[in-house]
């Protein structure tokens, strides 16, 4: 298991066939875990968005997710 589970489920489990923002997805509990997770690299919480973005570039080219452009991510 890698340390980006948690935080793939919660994204997941944030989106649907209608589009979520990336300000939407970045709430709740996968914020927390982006916090988390930046905290372990020693970065900067204020960075934290940048873990969410790569888990979701991440995940849009394993086919799991893709980007509807200008209006958010939707499962594949």
């Amino acid at each position: 298991m890698t340390k980006y589970v948690k935080l793939d489920n919660a994204i997941l489990s944030r989106l649907n066939s209608k589009p979520t923002l990336f300000s939407v997805l970045f709430t709740g509990p996968v914020q927390v875990e982006c916090e988390a997770i930046a905290a372990s690299e020693g970065k900067h919480k204020f960075d934290s968005f940048r873990i969410l973005d790569r888990r979701l570039q991440a995940l849009r080219k394993l086919g799991v997710i893709k980007n509807v452009i200008g209006k958010g991510w939707v499962q594949s």
